[in-house]
């Protein structure tokens, strides 16, 4: 993980930017409410050829959502989960093929008649988010996570609902990681 952190913090000091200038943008993304002024990035689609290689022809059977990861405690180990891309106004870890995404009986802003809100994948109406959205972060057939964008990498976008075959992992904060293998897009 320190990896990953290291990775980021390099990336945006070799930006040119300074540190308050990059603490601004921070301040600013955080105090932004419910996707107001927010577009989500153009990036190019996918599957990549390595892509392809990970998507599934059919949906596999007997998918836990969401929230029944949660409800289990189970620690570790092989799982297939069920959940739709999303959870916050970006959904996607930059530079790395990972993304969060949310049970799916979470209500998307856009599915909310008269609602006007620029990124309804971020479910900021729903206050019980926090429990119901997990990190998917794709890995190689050794267990490597892969550096990339997920949306160039599986052609998948916010809001599409997907089936992960996955190994669950549970730090001891409670915090769940899906490190997948193979998905597929419904």
């Amino acid at each position: 993980m320190s990896n990953v952190i290291e990775k980021v913090w390099n990336s945006v000091l070799g930006s040119g930017l300074t540190l308050s200038l990059i603490l601004s943008i921070m301040l600013t993304a955080m105090l932004t409410g419910c996707g107001e002024n927010d577009k989500p990035a153009d990036v190019a689609s996918g599957p990549s050829e390595a892509g392809q290689a990970m998507l599934l022809a059919n949906e596999p059977a007997n998918a836990m959502s969401v929230r029944e990861v949660f409800e289990s405690q189970q620690q570790e180990g092989k799982v297939v989960v069920v959940g739709r891309i999303g959870g916050s106004r970006n959904p996607w870890v930059d530079g790395l093929s990972a993304f969060t995404f949310t049970d799916l009986s979470l209500t998307a802003c856009s599915e909310i008649e008269g609602d006007k809100c620029k990124t309804p994948w971020d479910f900021c109406c729903d206050p019980d988010l926090k429990s119901n959205t997990l990190l998917v972060q794709m890995v190689s057939p050794d267990g490597e996570l892969l550096e990339g964008d997920a949306r160039q990498l599986l052609g998948v976008t916010e809001l599409d609902t997907v089936v992960v075959e996955a190994e669950l992992s549970r730090d001891d904060a409670g915090l769940v990681t899906l490190s997948a293998r193979k998905l597929f897009i419904r």
